[in-house]
């Protein structure tokens, strides 16, 4: 329910405003009416409501002023202006500063609810792209967590330069050309590592909420980087060294670096780190220790070659080595790793596709039901055909085309056949459902679907319509909605918050 402040200097219009509607018909609390600026904006700031409809002309604060006042602070406010006829100049001073909607004295019920009703619309609007925000945060914070704790075990295990190693995981994050910000954390014993990190967790929801914050933890070292922004430092600083904890006899430190990129602060950390024999990795503020696992590191190096080069007993190699792990953290960040190896040498493979597969793993808790999850996604590679070079030239004439043309309503295999390849249609099928394994509508299905699922997540949920219309389904939008379920299990709106961590954090 969305929560409305009355405000209105004349106590039998604001009274009338709150009574005269039944505001829970339109999902609405009434939380406040005010007689002033000044008590309005110390409500706004107590109740954060969703919507303030407020006079232009009050005592103490005028509505300028509030609505000034309150766009210099985090709060989310829908205003809507109530004034006189001779008081439109103030209400256009008001539109300058993003108000948009405006109520002329003196207003009817129905003109109210109608400009609630936009006022309403907006909010959800609002609170809809706050989630899917906040849900792409939580998406490529996890991603981001995965890349690094990968590039860290292709350090320790792999006799491979460094710029090799990262090359392979440059579409994920940028290496080159983001400054970074590294905190050495000196004297933290590691029997306070986890109270420290908890702490941290809390300093870094209320300050840098935004900010994917990555961890190595070797020999009472802390190391701590972040992309460099626009950030009181000093406040971080601060927060480190006041840590105490109990009968600790040293007092943490810090030393702060500048990198110009994560490339150049990768290469020093790493070399620093790789000589302890003992190295942790701070996944969102989890502990996951690295080396106790080399063994089982190299030999998923060995199988991610074994399942892309489809050698016969990859799956049961994979099958036996998982079965012998027990820490469900590490098992994510090892899977994980995986899949991220297999995608990268899969042109075939989104980076959305890999998204959602991460977040499915990160939000499990069942390690039986992720080792059975893993299992099947591999044979899932392993019983793709390989790219290119496994299908004639005819079928990939056949790829290219519907690539280029997926928007078209009424593309068929009859129409490829007959008006592209001058082939009988009849071979064409046959041949198609043997090179590939699948019937042409099913593959023309799961490449829409699949150009479905990155056209939502980077258009949003308000674009289903359009998207439905660019891969070729957009004459029939309940058909689309019906097929996305029947593919991925869920309605496309349901699928962009789903994607966006909706149903993780």
């Amino acid at each position: 329910m969305l929560k409305l402040i009355i405000a209105d200097d004349e106590r039998i219009i604001r009274e009338t405003i709150s009574t005269i509607i039944n505001w829970k018909d339109y999902g609405i609390e009434v939380v406040g009416l005010c007689r002033n600026g000044i008590e309005t904006y110390d409500m706004i700031l107590d109740e954060t409501p969703d919507i303030v409809l407020t006079d232009i002309r009050m005592p103490g604060m005028d509505g300028l002023e509030l609505i000034r006042r309150i766009s210099g602070t985090d709060i989310n406010v829908q205003f809507i202006i109530l004034s006189g006829y001779g008081e439109f100049e103030y209400a256009k001073e008001a539109m300058k500063s993003g108000v948009k909607h405006y109520l002329l004295k003196p207003c009817n019920e129905a003109q109210i609810i109608e400009c609630i009703r936009q006022c309403t619309e907006d909010c959800y609007r609002r609170k809809n792209m706050e989630r899917i925000v906040s849900g792409q945060f939580t998406a490529i914070n996890s991603m981001n967590h995965n890349v690094i704790f990968s590039i860290i075990n292709d350090s320790i295990c792999q006799n491979r330069s460094f710029p090799d190693i990262i090359k392979s995981y440059e579409s994920y994050i940028d290496f080159k050309f983001t400054a970074y910000r590294l905190y050495y954390v000196y004297f933290l014993p590691f029997e306070y590592l986890e109270e420290f990190l908890g702490d941290l967790r809390l300093f870094c929801r209320e300050n840098l909420s935004m900010v994917t914050l990555h961890g190595i933890y070797v020999n009472n070292t802390l190391i701590l980087f972040f992309k460099d922004f626009t950030f009181r430092f000093p406040e971080l600083e601060l927060f480190i060294t006041k840590r105490h904890y109990r009968s600790q006899t040293v007092s943490l430190e810090t030393e702060s670096i500048l990198f110009p990129s994560l490339e150049e602060l990768l290469c020093v950390v790493l070399e620093k780190v790789r000589r302890f024999g003992m190295i942790y990795y701070i996944n969102d503020f989890r502990l996951l220790y690295t080396c106790n696992y080399n063994t089982h590191i190299q030999e998923m190096e060995l199988l991610c070659r074994s399942i892309m080069e489809r050698r016969p007993g990859a799956l049961d190699s994979l099958s036996e080595l998982i079965g012998n792990i027990t820490d469900i953290t590490f098992f994510k960040q090892i899977v994980s790793n995986l899949f991220l190896k297999l995608t990268l040498n899969n042109p075939e493979r989104s980076s959305v596709e890999l998204t959602e597969w991460l977040l499915r793993i990160e939000n499990s808790q069942n390690l039986v039901e992720l080792k059975n999850l893993t299992v099947e996604k591999a044979g899932d590679f392993l019983r793709e055909p390989e790219p290119e070079a496994s299908v004639s030239a005819m079928t990939r004439q056949i790829f290219d085309y519907v690539n280029e043309n997926l928007q078209d309503d009424n593309l068929t295999l009859k129409y490829i056949a007959k008006n592209f390849l001058y082939m009988n249609v009849d071979y064409v099928s046959k041949k198609f459902l043997k090179e590939t394994g699948i019937k042409f509508s099913t593959y023309l299905a799961d490449v829409r679907i699949k150009k479905a699922k990155e056209l939502l997540v980077s258009k949003g949920p308000d674009t289903i319509q359009e998207v439905a219309g660019e891969v070729g389904l957009g004459n029939n939008p309940q058909y689309f909605s019906q097929l996305f379920k029947k593919k991925t299990g869920m309605t496309p709106s349901s699928y962009v918050a789903q994607i966006g961590g909706k149903a993780g954090k």
